[in-house]
């Protein structure tokens, strides 16, 4: 379920484009290109030893994230990470 471009609001878009930190990027852009990202993206592919914190450093940035539960590549449930489903709508933004 990647976000459609519509669905972001000009003001939420504003406040994504904002964010300089390096962690929090890197987060931010996958969601924007892949819907969400999971704790074991930000481990394997980005190397992060602590994916929450990553998580947190977006939430920092005033980006309000959604953490779900989905099934990793080991079958194990894990953690992932989406923009509050009412910020993309524009609800709240």
């Amino acid at each position: 379920m990647v976000p459609n471009e519509e669905r972001l609001s000009t003001k939420f878009r504003a406040q994504l484009e904002a964010v300089t930190a390096k962690r929090a990027r890197i987060v931010i852009d996958h969601i924007l290109e892949h819907g969400y990202i999971t704790t074991q993206e930000l481990k394997n592919k980005y190397g992060y030893n602590h994916p929450p914190r990553a998580a947190r450093d977006v939430r920092e940035q005033g980006i309000p994230l959604e953490t779900f539960k989905v099934v990793g590549s080991d079958g194990r449930r894990i953690g992932a990470y989406r923009f509050l489903t009412s910020t993309v709508s524009g609800q709240k933004f």
